[in-house]
């Protein structure tokens, strides 16, 4: 009986695959993943330096991800470039609900360590 809970085990666990999300291969292929989504709004995610609260703030509506030749994650909205990032580097977590995500990286454009949220447009 123990055999048999332990070869079920060996079958679920072989089929679940955890992402390795320090493996910069892993954060190329989610880079290219979201890039393909357009965007609803962008909010950056600021820490308020005297109450320690968190604080998000709309930053841009309607654009898109694009992903550059030199192997950079750029979100665009209304024509301006808001947030630039080496997607080797790039922390990003994808909400549950699938309806956005969480990108957290050195900035390129600048040049400080900043979280973004990107909302998804959504088609019916």
């Amino acid at each position: 009986m123990l055999d048999l809970f332990k070869n079920i085990k060996n079958k679920i666990s072989n089929k679940i695959k955890k992402n390795n999300e320090d493996n910069p291969e892993y954060r190329i292929k989610f880079a290219q993943k979201i890039a393909s989504k357009k965007i609803r709004y962008v909010s950056e995610r600021i820490t308020d330096a005297q109450s320690g609260e968190i604080i998000d703030t709309i930053i841009g509506k309607d654009g898109f991800f694009h992903i550059t030749d030199y192997g950079e994650i750029v979100i665009s909205c209304g024509g301006k470039e808001l947030f630039k990032a080496r997607t080797r580097d790039l922390k990003a977590y994808e909400f549950l609900s699938l309806e956005g995500a969480v990108l957290e990286s050195l900035d390129l454009i600048s040049n400080k360590q900043r979280s973004v949220i990107a909302y998804y447009k959504y088609y019916r």
